[in-house]
């Protein structure tokens, strides 16, 4: 890659938000990000419908680093797309999938996490070791029939009426992530 190449990957930097950012310069060095995802609802009804879910939020996290480089303000550049292509191609939610935690508490749910970010070797900065998600009965009802996102749309977000529980390490921080999914 020459000089000029660089300075066109800098510049095309320069046009990203801070998370975006953020993230191309955790995943370069081969990080993935992602949320750790945890079911606590293990139903015949659940099981069908929890990996839809998992699809469908991925989608949602997929459409929301994407928009930014297809605005209708911002003619995306290959080099754009090339960027957002790395950073999604490093995406790995991990999924907490085991009937014991059926039923299983906010309380719990966060202490387990906590055990969990503890015995990793590489903890940085990403959201996969900050927050964690929890699909319990209310949240796989409220996303059923939720549509996947609009392609050129700028909406970014489910309908607050379709949810998931997003449990923090830190209940009481200040997170620099808020507003976008898997900084």
């Amino acid at each position: 890659m020459g000089p000029d190449s660089i300075q066109h990957i800098a510049m095309n930097l320069n046009g990203l938000s801070w998370p975006t950012k953020h993230l191309h310069a955790s995943t370069r060095n081969g990080s993935t990000w992602g949320y750790v995802i945890y079911r606590t609802t293990y139903t015949p009804y659940s099981n069908a419908a929890f990996l839809r879910l998992i699809d469908l939020l991925n989608s949602y996290m997929k459409h929301g680093l994407y928009s930014e480089c297809s605005s209708e303000n911002n003619t995306p550049m290959d080099t754009d797309l090339t960027l957002h292509h790395e950073i999604w191609a490093q995406h790995h939610s991990i999924i907490m999938n085991n009937p014991k935690f059926d039923g299983a508490s906010i309380d719990s749910i966060r202490a387990h996490f906590q055990r969990w970010v503890d015995v990793q070797e590489y903890q940085g900065h990403c959201t996969q070791y900050r927050m964690c998600m929890v699909i319990d009965e209310e949240s796989l009802q409220t996303l059923l029939d939720a549509p996947p996102p609009q392609e050129g749309s700028d909406e970014k977000v489910i309908d607050p009426v379709r949810h998931v529980k997003v449990v923090r390490l830190l209940p009481d921080s200040e997170d620099e992530f808020d507003g976008f999914l898997g900084g």
